[in-house]
């Protein structure tokens, strides 16, 4: 009954709060042995706070919610060992029998390959056109690459990688016809969001900061409107009106041994 969670993330965060959600509204009337609410969940992260990606006080926003929820949130904490009973954090053991990677992946093997500068997680360090220092014709975008802008990192998110693959393909473009090189690359941020559990999300846009219900409201209109066809936004509309009224999901499996 214990959830250890490594990496404290928006996917972390989120991911997190949904098991605390799950285990206490969604399947707590559904088993006769055991008592879902009692779960332990466990939030783990080297860096200082959760979300380290968010200003200060939206992290602490985020984390006051993820211990009104039952999460427990513990930082500065380094993995050392996991295992299939559990994991070692700083020395010490936490038992569990579902431990969750949530701090996310490793690039691809081909940057080793390449024999160019990383970052400590082994993402290429490429330059202001995203292109690999002294090596002609070599982009790396996404995943795969790191780039300091105004002093930080780019977040390793979709919306990143989406605006590096077209400014990539708009440079190639242009200098097989001939034109002069692009700008360097500059990422235009449309905003983070991360949801917390039912009626409370996180966003920031530029300085504009938003905590509790109305982002999670805004989160849900986007999330809805950008499916790619109208059969899918009804009928993901019409779950999360039944799920959000009733608690419950539209659909589940609880499996037990047939008594003899």
């Amino acid at each position: 009954m214990t959830f250890v969670l490594v990496g404290a993330g928006p996917t972390g965060v989120e991911l997190a709060a949904s098991i605390a959600q799950l285990a206490k509204t969604t399947l707590r009337a559904n088993f006769r042995r055991i008592d879902p609410a009692t779960t332990s969940i466990i939030l783990l992260d080297g860096a200082k706070r959760v979300l380290p990606s968010f200003a200060e006080s939206s992290s602490m926003k985020a984390a006051q919610r993820l211990e009104k929820l039952g999460v427990k949130v513990i930082t500065s904490a380094m993995v050392e060992h996991i295992d299939d009973q559990g994991v070692t954090v700083g020395g010490k053991r936490i038992d569990s029998g579902t431990v969750l990677w949530t701090a996310g992946v490793s690039p691809s093997p081909i940057i080793k390959m390449l024999g160019v500068a990383t970052d400590r997680a082994g993402r290429a360090c490429v330059g202001p056109f995203l292109n690999v220092a002294d090596s002609r014709g070599i982009f790396i975008v996404g995943d795969a690459a790191t780039l300091i802008q105004d002093g930080r990192p780019l977040p390793g998110v979709a919306q990143v990688a989406i605006q590096q693959g077209r400014y990539v393909g708009g440079w190639i473009a242009r200098e097989l016809g001939g034109a002069k090189p692009a700008r360097p690359f500059r990422y235009f941020d449309k905003g983070n969001m991360a949801v917390i559990g039912k009626n409370f999300a996180i966003m920031e846009s530029g300085r504009i900061r938003l905590a509790g219900i109305i982002p999670w409201f805004i989160w849900a209109f986007i999330h809805i409107m950008f499916l790619p066809q109208l059969q899918n936004r009804r009928r993901v509309q019409n779950q999360w009106f039944w799920s959000y009224f009733t608690g419950q999901r539209s659909s589940r499996l609880v499996d037990e041994a047939p008594r003899i």
